[in-house]
């Protein structure tokens, strides 16, 4: 496909996108309910939640330990609260975080996302991730960046973040019990 038209067919699809979003339910509240976290020891000393008392705001803290010369990979699924003990997954995503990080510019979801989450933290936004002491200070969440298809209720975020080249080593592991109201 040439140039020309692929941009057209961009153009079209981000014509549609905002349309879609305009006419989209919000989010009027997204609460954390409680965090369950384990790290890779060998290439970090810490990885503590603090939720504030609102439930409405994260603390984060990572202490690395060893500099991470090799791209960081997320594996990260949200599922939905189907009943007590079982959770229907909506998707997974299995990104190589350094990449999408180097293409800050970008229009994706993953994209959004991200820079919510790096406006929060000392921690830069690019490739490797030097040895040091990382914090998320009231991190929450951008209510625009909700897909508009989430339904209030209850979901669980399962994250993990590894080093592919690294055996697939472990850096963090997290899942996150949150609920969701939207208007």
């Amino acid at each position: 496909m040439s140039p020309i038209p692929r941009v057209f067919l961009y153009l079209l699809i981000m014509i549609f996108f905002i349309g879609y979003l305009d006419g989209r339910k919000s989010m009027s509240a997204l609460l954390f309910r409680k965090i369950v976290t384990t790290y890779g020891e060998k290439y970090a000393s810490a990885f503590a939640f603090d939720i504030s008392e609102n439930q409405e705001t994260l603390n984060i803290t990572l202490n690395i330990v060893k500099n991470i010369t090799v791209d960081v990979w997320l594996r990260a699924s949200i599922l939905q609260k189907e009943s007590k003990t079982h959770y229907k997954e909506l998707f997974t995503y299995n990104i190589n975080l350094c990449q999408v990080m180097d293409q800050g510019k970008s229009l994706s979801l993953i994209n959004y996302w991200l820079k919510n989450i790096f406006r929060y933290t000392n921690l830069p936004m690019s490739c490797p991730i030097r040895e040091g002491n990382y914090h998320w200070i009231n991190l929450k969440s951008d209510k625009e960046t909700i897909p508009g298809f989430i339904k209030s209720g209850s979901y669980r975020i399962d994250s993990s973040i590894y080093m592919r080249e690294w055996h697939n080593d472990l850096l963090t592991n997290c899942s996150m019990f949150i609920d969701i109201k939207m208007k």
